[in-house]
């Protein structure tokens, strides 16, 4: 009887220490925050079978989802003469061979006619950053009755004053330089 009692005070010892002696933990992964990327240097390389010149970004929020309700949006700057960062729609460089496509996962700006790598020496050249925007944010701003191709017309301060309070952005509008 003394045997049963001790095995049976040692197995609920031993049960309390492994209760309460493991520690749980959780990870809470937001995947309703809209993504501002910093701005990138472009370091452009040479297809000569497609006769281009391209860069791939790779982020894991350009998700399906994302791609088929949500809207990434794209943006080539410059550093102007005052040193201020001059932002414009990747769109707006259509008609110079420039565009952008998305895919899972992925962001790959192309350039048919120019190689457009920054280059620090002479300042010249451009950078690139983007937006990623999640359905469900989308559908709850201002920006919910907007095509792909009209927010693609959008300039970034009017994206970023539209999607005030919803996640995180990067700092500012300057340019700091790599």
């Amino acid at each position: 009887m003394r045997k049963l009692k001790f095995l049976l005070a040692a197995v609920v010892v031993i049960g309390i220490f492994f209760t309460t002696g493991c520690k749980k933990t959780t990870t809470t992964v937001v995947q309703d925050s809209v993504y501002y990327s910093s701005w990138t240097a472009l370091a452009m390389t040479y297809d000569s079978q497609d006769t281009l010149y391209f860069q791939d970004f790779t982020n894991k929020a350009i998700t399906a989802n994302v791609l088929s309700r949500g809207a990434v949006v794209g943006y080539l700057g410059y550093v102007s003469s005052s040193g201020d960062t001059v932002a414009e729609s990747v769109s707006d460089f259509s008609s110079y061979g420039v565009g952008e496509a998305f895919s899972v996962g992925a962001i790959e700006i192309t350039s048919y006619n120019y190689d457009l790598s920054y280059d620090k020496t002479s300042g010249a050249g451009y950078f690139y950053r983007y937006v990623i925007i999640p359905g469900n944010v989308l559908s709850n701003t201002s920006l919910s009755n907007l095509t792909q191709q009209q927010l693609n017309k959008m300039n970034f301060t009017d994206i970023q004053k539209a999607l005030q309070g919803v996640g995180q952005s990067s700092s500012g509008n300057k340019v700091s330089l790599p």
